[in-house]
């Protein structure tokens, strides 16, 4: 086992921490890190997912001009009908505005990242490589782990795990039903590229 979890805890708590000192104040991170070039879809997302899966989707469709809206990390009807025109766009079957192994599995294969359902990261078995991130807040840790056969692949199971971990870390931080917390939790989520790709630069 690898941990990095002290790189990311700092990552995590000096951003974070910021942003609840600050409220909306801060300057936000490098927009390069917002094109949606890497987003790691473990799971199939629809109309009332979110997390930092969702808004990492949401980046990519702004990015070619599928979305206007800037990305929220909320998966509603604004993002179905983009997807939707995405997929359509895509010839990728059924194009019904919902990202299922069809259309993960496309994207995956565009953007050069792990396959999934054919390269599942989350599982461990025969697998020899694994990679720990934490993101912390408030003094409460949120870790995942991801698994790879490879030492080559050993980014994609920390990016994934970073994008897990760092979307709990923002949900737990500004919960929907605090005062301002979706607003909050949008702030939150544009750190998260940035902040895993720092993290995980040591496995370039």
């Amino acid at each position: 086992f690898f941990s990095g979890s002290r790189r990311a805890r700092t990552e995590a708590r000096e951003r974070l921490s910021k942003m609840s000192r600050k409220g909306r104040t801060f300057k936000g991170p490098d927009p390069k890190s917002l094109r949606g070039d890497a987003c790691y879809f473990y799971r199939d997302i629809g109309a009332g997912s979110y997390g930092g899966d969702v808004n990492c989707l949401q980046q990519f469709l702004k990015k070619r001009g599928f979305m206007k809206d800037e990305p929220t990390g909320y998966y509603g009807e604004k993002t179905e009908a983009a997807v939707e025109s995405w997929q359509k766009a895509s010839s990728i079957k059924p194009a019904n505005g919902i990202m299922g192994l069809v259309s993960r599995q496309f994207y995956a294969r565009k953007q050069r990242l792990p396959v999934p359902g054919k390269e599942d990261l989350a599982s461990s078995d025969s697998k020899k490589v694994c990679i720990d991130v934490c993101s912390e807040f408030n003094g409460v840790q949120d870790c995942e782990t991801r698994c790879v056969r490879t030492e080559k692949d050993k980014i994609h199971a920390c990016k994934e795990s970073c994008q897990i971990a760092f979307s709990a870390a923002c949900d737990r931080a500004y919960p929907t039903h605090a005062p301002g917390g979706p607003e909050n939790y949008k702030l939150c989520l544009k750190y998260l590229s940035q902040s895993c790709e720092d993290t995980c630069a040591v496995y370039r």
